[in-house]
């Protein structure tokens, strides 16, 4: 997810270029929805585009303006006209508004190559996604609103740049939130690490979220944006920085695509999704709950970002939604996208591909190497052999059958106060769930049969993996028992039917 690399537009202005044209342009254009001024007025009036050109000769340093003047003014006079329109169209106290912003200057397809262009999954990876195992949190106590930013767990909001890296600062800002939320530290983390080391990704060409988690997982953690900052640009991996693993996960979760099942995930912590941010009235968007001429379809997801939070306002929910495209766009780069819908993937798809870091564990302290000993010290002596502990001995189920030492007997079929076939279960002193094949840890005594999961207590949505019994081994009473080394298993396991992976 992201946006492709390409050469600038000669439409495209720099930042303090197209800020001395907010600041030229009048305040009903900045500041208000436009109703009270005509179109035809408007645009004949010189002060409009004649500021356009002020804001460029205003700024020494805007290379080209010459060059890039007429295609500039010309998206920009297009873009005006659309503001105008779609802001009179809007009732009062609903929807959301569009207005000139940092991107005003370009055509939704210049907008579009340079920072929403498409990346495929590579074949040979997709099976990391697909064995994933979903989350599918359909009912929890979620509270009416939420806001983690007040919580101390989102960092300032970032600016990815011409970069399409905006998997990469999806990834870190769900990372951010879950350590925070662990280890009371709120650490802000190199998205430029993943851009230059996680190979799994493309780096500024695009990215996959649940990659990018396995690579930090894989890394062992990852380090700071202080020591690794953010250049915007594809760079050579630092070795060195790649070692400083400053904060780690302990794995990852895909959430099911609705919006009980992701409300209930944003209760936990903030949570990565990506969307389809290709429309025009998004990249002009500057306030509201966006709910706009977007596609629902998964397969238009081109763009990645991060939930902090969810809200009501006039009875119509939303998401609080973090970007990555700096301070001068949206809601101080921030948007409200509209949630509970009849869509089966939410607005923009936001739903489809949701998922989240795990972590039970700060992250491990560097480790420093041992004092040498002291040159007059006697080497110490070597340690006293420790004997072998004994055999375990299996696990005793009734007269005709055992269980190896490290399982535990739950009986399969049963007459009157008789059990005639025994099963195995992988645990010891593990739950045996009633009328059914599997079984379940003894810390995780709650058997969730219908979803196949072992919970800790009613409240808990998570669980580990139910497991399948196997039958146990056959004796009689008179021979001893010899335990076997082969054991069969099989653990449920839920695919994700994945998406193509969106820059």
């Amino acid at each position: 997810m992201g946006g492709k690399k390409k050469k600038k537009y000669h439409g495209r202005l720099t930042g303090r270029c197209l800020k001395a044209l907010v600041r030229c342009t009048t305040p009903s254009l900045a500041s208000t929805p436009l109703l009270p001024v005509t179109l035809t007025s408007l645009l004949r009036r010189k002060a409009s585009l004649k500021s356009f050109g002020n804001g460029e000769k205003g700024i020494g340093r805007c290379t080209d303006v010459q060059r890039r003047r007429r295609r500039g003014t010309g998206n920009f006079k297009r873009n005006l006209k659309y503001i105008i329109e779609k802001n009179g169209k809007k009732t009062t106290g609903s929807g959301h508004r569009v207005g000139l912003n940092k991107f005003a200057d370009l055509s939704n397809e210049e907008f579009r190559e340079l920072y929403l262009s498409k990346v495929k999954k590579p074949i040979n990876r997709r099976s990391i996604a697909r064995d994933r195992r979903q989350r599918n949190l359909q009912a929890c106590d979620a509270p009416p609103s939420l806001d983690w930013r007040k919580k101390g767990v989102v960092t300032a909001v970032k600016d990815q740049g011409d970069c399409g890296s905006c998997w990469s600062f999806s990834t870190t800002g769900a990372i951010e939130g879950i350590n925070a939320i662990v280890s009371g530290d709120l650490i802000s983390l190199s998205e430029q690490e993943l851009v230059d080391c996680d190979s799994t990704n493309y780096g500024c060409e695009g990215g996959y979220m649940d990659y990018a988690f396995e690579w930090v997982i894989d890394n062992g953690g990852i380090d700071t944006e202080a020591n690794y900052p953010y250049t915007g640009v594809d760079g050579t991996c630092n070795a060195t920085k790649e070692e400083m693993r400053v904060v780690s996960i302990d794995g990852y979760e895909d959430v099911n695509e609705t919006d009980s099942a992701l409300l209930c995930a944003t209760v936990q912590q903030p949570i990565s999704v990506g969307m389809d941010g290709s429309a025009l009235d998004f990249q002009l968007y500057t306030g509201g709950i966006y709910d706009g001429d977007c596609s629902d379809d998964p397969n238009d997801i081109d763009h990645a970002v991060l939930i902090v939070g969810y809200g009501s306002e006039n009875d119509e929910d939303y998401w609080i939604v973090k970007n990555s495209w700096g301070t001068d766009w949206g809601m101080e780069g921030y948007f409200y996208i509209k949630r509970n819908t009849d869509l089966p993937y939410g607005v923009c798809a936001i739903n489809a591909q949701a998922s989240y870091p795990t972590k039970e564990s700060s992250a491990p302290s560097p480790t420093s190497p041992p004092p040498p000993p002291s040159p007059l010290s006697p080497p110490p002596p070597p340690p006293t052999p420790v004997p072998p502990p004994p055999s375990p001995q299996p696990s005793d189920c009734g007269d005709f059958a055992f269980c190896p030492s490290d399982e535990t007997c739950c009986c399969i079929l049963k007459v009157s106060d008789y059990c005639l076939i025994y099963g195995c279960c992988q645990y010891e002193n593990a739950v045996c769930c009633a009328d059914s094949a599997y079984c379940c840890p003894g810390d995780y005594p709650i058997c969730d049969v219908e979803e196949g999961l072992c919970l800790k207590s009613q409240g808990d949505y998570l669980g580990v993996p139910a497991s399948k019994r196997h039958v146990a081994k056959h004796k009689f009473p008179w021979t001893t028992m010899e335990e076997k080394t082969k054991t069969e298993q099989l653990v449920l396991h839920w695919k994700r039917n994945p998406f193509d992976a969106m820059r």
